[in-house]
């Protein structure tokens, strides 16, 4: 199964727990709307903890607010997601990218696509 992990920030307007808020209540449900259109199998969000050891250090001075986890069930969905090729995926990837621009930084919220290899 194909995976796309988006590593989030908050627009500077937003605080954690607005930016927690909207994410979990607005955009989620956004995304298990068009999920079956995108062939979305699963969609996890990781909201970043109070945990000291999140904050910006020497080493690590740049920090999300979170990991988006979505599963695709094959390629083909995948270059849906990305490609919004059909008429319902345009209208659902431009309704989705307009969402993601009201509360994510998206400039600086980068992602990667691969497969998971469960070790443990």
């Amino acid at each position: 199964m194909i995976k796309v992990s988006y590593f989030v920030r908050r627009l500077p307007s937003f605080s954690k727990a607005e930016f927690q808020r909207y994410w979990r209540e607005n955009h989620a449900a956004l995304i298990k709307r068009h999920a079956a259109l995108f062939g979305i199998s699963r969609y996890v969000q990781f909201h970043a903890s109070d945990d000291t050891r999140n904050a910006p250090s020497e080493a690590f001075p740049e920090r999300y607010d979170g990991v988006a986890e979505l599963w695709f069930r094959d390629a083909a969905a995948l270059e849906e997601w990305f490609g919004n090729r059909s008429p319902e995926a345009k209208a659902a990837g431009k309704e989705i990218r307009a969402d993601e621009r009201k509360f994510i930084d998206r400039a600086n919220s980068p992602f990667v696509v691969g497969e998971e290899v469960v070790v443990i």
